[in-house]
């Protein structure tokens, strides 16, 4: 194998990673799930804006037009967004501004820190009753039909996927193929990651196989199955390999197989499952924080798999920033009315202390 990030340079970038992140062994995690190795990456890890792996896709997305160059960007997602509140970090530390459109969605600790980050930080807020409502009103926000919205904002696709954000993604996996390389981990045969709007997992097949590893992702839907369809991954795999070829990366391979696993959504998106639950605690007994509807949902189906047949060494791929975010006194005194009386119905939610889980 040999490193080929410095083939990804040419393509503009803000440069916020600077260094790669830290991977990990988890022995006695391993030992428990009958596992040869269990390795996790730790994304959560990375510098600036909290980390997760939100910041390596703004890192390519936001350096290039239509985003360097707006005032504005519009993004929509759960009133627990981890995107928006990505944007709003990035929006703060460059100048502009965030028009957030928001749906409901179950409440957590996790989504209120996003949704008080968001809502105190340089953006406006929008509700809406649910995500087909919010698809209904404003469909140029979920679907690639225009580069502006009616105001002007450059519109930042659901979780920043798109062929440049995935780049940021690709970069990653040539990091984990260094790290590999380098003796820090052996390489995994399998890579765990979430899948919501599908770019993480695309990206990493990518990157994965232009760094020369053979790993397969494994990709846990946390959508509802109509929304985590396999021809989205392929569409996803062929659009970054198309841009990489035309920006002169050459050659790039096919791209790792990447294995689409459903039945870790639970009742619907973004609510937790007892499976999810019992993932954090697992993590939070090794000292890593997850969230339980996305990263949550992933480490439930490593570990359901790893207790089911022999994985060979696994990596996970800790996807979530790192928390815990200010949630200050009157966040919902800044939200839309309709937004404050459904949160004021939920015990604790309009109170830092005593906050769903």
């Amino acid at each position: 194998m040999r490193d080929r990030t410095a083939e990804l340079d040419g393509i503009p970038r803000l440069g916020w990673i600077r260094e790669p992140s830290p991977v990990a062994a988890l022995p006695r995690l391993a030992a428990a799930l009958g596992l040869d190795h269990l390795g996790i990456k730790r994304d959560d890890l990375c510098e600036p804006h909290h980390g997760g792996t939100k910041t390596r896709k703004l890192d390519y997305l936001l350096a290039s037009p239509p985003f360097s160059t707006a005032a504005a960007w519009s993004t929509a997602g759960g009133i627990g967004s981890g995107n928006a509140a990505a944007l709003v970090a990035a929006a703060a530390r460059l100048g502009r501004r965030v028009r957030a459109h928001l749906f409901w969605t179950d409440v957590s600790e996790a989504v209120l820190e996003n949704l008080a980050f968001t809502a105190w930080g340089p953006a406006s807020i929008r509700f809406y009753p649910s995500r087909l409502a919010l698809a209904l009103a404003r469909p140029s926000l979920l679907l690639p039909l225009r580069a502006r919205d009616a105001e002007g904002a450059a519109i930042v696709p659901p979780s920043a996927t798109s062929p440049l954000g995935m780049v940021g993604v690709a970069r990653g996996a040539l990091e984990l193929c260094a790290q590999v390389r380098a003796g820090e981990l052996p390489e995994p045969a399998r890579v765990y990651v979430p899948l919501g709007s599908g770019g993480i997992a695309a990206g990493l097949a990518v990157g994965l196989a232009l760094g020369g590893l053979r790993s397969r992702v494994v990709a846990v839907a946390v959508v509802e199955r109509i929304l985590a369809p396999r021809w989205r991954l392929v569409a996803l795999t062929a659009s970054l390999r198309a841009l990489l070829e035309r920006e002169g990366v050459a050659p790039v391979p096919p791209a790792a197989p990447i294995d689409l696993v459903h039945g870790y959504v639970g009742r619907a998106y973004g609510a937790p499952t007892p499976a999810s639950l019992d993932a954090c605690e697992a993590l939070a007994a090794e000292g890593i924080a997850l969230e339980p509807v996305y990263t949550g949902k992933a480490m439930a189906a490593l570990m359901a798999h790893a207790r089911a047949r022999r994985l060979g060494p696994v990596l996970f791929w800790q996807t979530a920033r790192r928390g815990p975010l200010p949630r200050p006194d009157g966040t919902c005194d800044r939200l839309p009315d309709a937004l404050a009386r459904r949160l004021r119905r939920v015990p604790g939610a309009c109170s830092p202390t005593g906050a769903p889980r």
